[in-house]
Formats: C-alpha cells, structure tokens, sequence
C-alpha cells in the first residue's frame, strides 16, 4: 500500500491516504475529502488524518471493501472500522461514524462550558460516568459474585479497529486478540479522556503509541482467577487486565454497577 498525496484547503484536516496501487487515483482522493470535510464540524483543529482501504480476499462478499479511518481531536482519538461495497463507500461510512463521534465529542467541550446538567449528559453521552456509583449499590468485597461471563471471539484485530470498536459501542473497555502478536490485550478509556491499550509485559505492542497510549500490565506474572479476584477486592478498580495461569489467555474482571463482577475471556 502507497500512501496517496494530499492537497490541502485551510479549513480542512490533513488526510494520509493508504491503499493498494492499482484503485484509482480519483477513488482515493474521494476516500481523502470524506475525512478531510469532518474539519466542517468543529471549531477545533482536527490532526493526525488517516484512511486505509483495503480488498477482503473473498470474491463473493457483498461488502468487500474495509476502511479504517481515524482524527485526533484535541488529543482525543477518533476511530472507525467499518466495510462497504466499493472503496468509496467503506470511506464514506468511515466518515459517517467518525462524524457522530465528533459531534458528541464536541458537544461534551460545549457543556463543559455551561451547567453542571448539561456537562454529565454530553459526557455521559461519550460514555464517561461524572457521578459515582451509588452507595446503596455498592457491596462489601467479600460478599461479591462473578454473575456475568462473557466470551469473545478468537479473530485477530489491529488495534485501530478495537478502539473503532471501543467508541462505536461506547464501552469502558474492549478485550481482543491482537493481529500483530496474537496476544489478548484490551483498549480502554483512560481518565484523561486518551485510548490506552493494556499488553502483556515484554510485548512489541509496546511500540503502538502512535495512536494510543501503551503500558504493560502491572502484573509480571499469570495470576489464578481467584488471585485477580482478590486483586479486585482490595483495589475496587473499574477492571482488571489478568494473562490466567490456567489457560494462558488475557481476560478482564469488571465491577458492575450491581456491585458484583462481571468476566470477560476468550470463546
């Protein structure tokens, strides 16, 4: 893949464009301006423009065009990961999920300006929690249940496809294999309002950072279910990014808003 050249109007954001040689010129300037018109939705400068397009090998796919684009708003990563069935309207789609991420992106920074009302449902909108939980919900340690499994699929993903993952259905965390290393790692909204992507220790996704925030876990070695329990006890973190000593896989515990624990882990 080459990326394509771009021209650049002032009110526009600076688009890199990726695809295979042989689509047209005219189709990746096309896929370049969708992004590059989100600049028309916001105030603030839009950086870090990007757009890869590329053909899912099977012929007999309705939709065999993927696009995976992304913005940087005021340090805040933009994502989508979505197909379609020609190059033009994968970026087009891009463009649609990158631009009702923007505005509520937007709207929250608009709130923060006015009421206390007004500023928890834009955040709470962007999927950020501004109250805590309510205390009569809370529950003591030690009377906590895992009440909810959860699996994901085995399929390898890069991370900017988690993290378009992650925004498009507004969760606090997303546990996935990695393409790169076939690693289970997990991406997550940090509280400085940045992607951060959570990887074993030693890992070569340590070098990500181009688009997100890394760190390893802070736990060296594989811990027992009951261990990062216990963890969760003591700490009463939102989550908690585990490699399980049984089976060797990444999974995460999570505090639900019931006070019992939910668990996320490989199908």
């Amino acid at each position: 893949m080459t990326p394509a050249p771009s021209a650049r109007r002032a009110d526009e954001v600076d688009v890199e464009v990726h695809s295979a040689d042989d689509l047209p010129r005219g189709e990746r300037e096309a896929a370049r301006e969708r992004i590059a018109s989100l600049a028309e939705y916001t105030d603030e400068p839009l950086l870090g423009g990007r757009i890869t397009l590329r053909r899912l090998g099977h012929p007999t796919t309705k939709r065999p065009w993927v696009a995976d684009a992304s913005v940087l708003l005021n340090g805040r990563l933009l994502a989508a990961h979505v197909t379609g069935p020609t190059a033009v309207k994968a970026a087009d789609e891009a463009a649609d999920r990158l631009r009702r991420q923007l505005r509520r992106a937007v709207g929250a920074e608009v709130a923060q300006r006015n009421e206390p009302a007004a500023i928890r449902a834009a955040l709470e909108g962007l999927g950020v929690t501004t109250t805590q939980r309510p205390e009569a919900r809370r529950k003591p340690p030690e009377t906590r249940r895992i009440v909810h499994r959860k699996v994901f699929g085995d399929e390898l993903e890069p991370t900017l496809s988690a993290v378009a993952d992650l925004l498009d259905l507004d969760h606090e965390f997303h546990l996935f294999r990695h393409v790169r290393t076939g690693e289970d790692v997990v991406v997550y909204r940090r509280d400085d309002g940045r992607i951060g992507l959570i990887h074993p220790p030693g890992s070569p996704l340590a070098d990500e950072n181009d688009v997100v925030a890394t760190e390893p876990s802070r736990y060296s070695s594989p811990m027992t279910l009951d261990a990062a329990r216990a963890e969760m006890d003591m700490l009463n973190h939102r989550f908690l990014y585990f490699i399980d000593a049984d089976d060797g896989r990444g999974k995460v515990i999570f505090l639900r808003h019931d006070g019992d624990y939910g668990l996320v882990e490989p199908a």
